[in-house]
This record gives structure tokens, sequence and C-alpha cells, in this order.
């Protein structure tokens, strides 16, 4: 089957539209990861560190179990601007794919490169968490790292939580 005038073009459209539409939605996970669900619109108890109370805090992507969170501040230290430049840019990108979706008259081109450019900046920052990670891991012990990985193969809720049931576990754990 050849497609070929008002055909191709719709299909040219659609097909557009659908990897626009995806990577928005992928640019939405990244945010409700990066930020987790407290920020904007959650509501319940918060911690002095700006974190829902009881929960582990999040550095860039990682989930960081309370525990854990005082053995990375040396590692971490050293890379807090770092980590400061990387959020402001990914709100940055984000921003400019909000203003370019919400754009009249809408420039599909320049959303495009909106959704582009915020992929990337995504791609930054989980290697640069990654790193983190690699540099921090050894520095933990045994017993922490075994810690830390049994939270990396818990269930995880919608908002990217472990369950209430996988908490106790943990608490029992330790």
């Amino acid at each position: 089957m050849t497609l070929s005038g008002r055909s191709a073009v719709i299909v040219a459209v659609g097909g557009i539209v659908s990897l626009c539409l995806n990577l928005f939605l992928i640019g939405l996970l990244v945010g409700g990861l990066w930020h987790g669900p407290h920020h904007g619109w959650g509501s319940g108890p918060v911690a002095a560190d700006d974190r829902p109370s009881g929960e582990p805090s999040k550095i860039g992507f990682m989930t960081v179990p309370p525990e854990i969170r005082k053995e990375l501040k040396d590692v971490l230290a050293p890379h807090e601007a770092e980590i400061d430049r990387m959020r402001d840019a990914m709100r940055l990108a984000r921003a400019e794919v909000a203003k370019q979706l919400s754009a009249d008259p809408f420039d599909p081109a320049a959303f495009e490169q909106a959704l582009d450019t915020m992929q990337q900046q995504g791609q930054v920052a989980q290697q640069m968490m990654h790193g983190l990670i690699v540099e921090a891991a050894p520095k933990l012990s045994p017993e922490m790292r075994q810690r830390w990985a049994k939270r990396w193969l818990a269930p995880r809720d919608d908002a990217g939580r472990t369950s209430p049931e996988d908490q106790s576990n943990n608490d029992q754990a330790k």
C-alpha cells in the first residue's frame, strides 16, 4: 500500500503529533520523578527539607533512604552547585515546553525543539546522577548498600514511592 497526496500528509502529521505527545509525556514523567508529587499539587505534612514527612529525600532522580542520606552528604557537598544548575536547567527546559505547548499560534517545530532540549537535559541529569551513585557506593558499608539495593527493587506506586508495607519491611530489617 502506497500513501500519496492527502493521505501521506495526514499520516506524517499524525506521526509528528504522536511523537510530540510521547515526548511531552516523558517530560512530565521525568519532571514528576525529579520533583516528586509534593511540589505544587500535593498536600500533607512536609519536612523541613521540603519533602513530605517520613519520606526519603530525593537527590535528582535518586530516592535516598534516610539512613544513607547522612553518608552521602560528603559525596554530594562538592557537587551541590552542579546539582542546582542541573535542576535549574531542567526547570527552564520544562518551562519552555509549556510555553511552546500553550503558544497561539502553535508552532510544531518550536515545540519539538523544546521537547528535544528537555530530553537532552534529562539525559545529562541522569548521567550526572549515575556518576554520583558510582562515586558514593564504594563509600557505603556493605549493609548500607544492601539496604539501598532493596529500595531499588521495592515495588513503587505511581508517584515513585515504595509501599507502606515495604517501608515497614525495611524498618524491620534494620
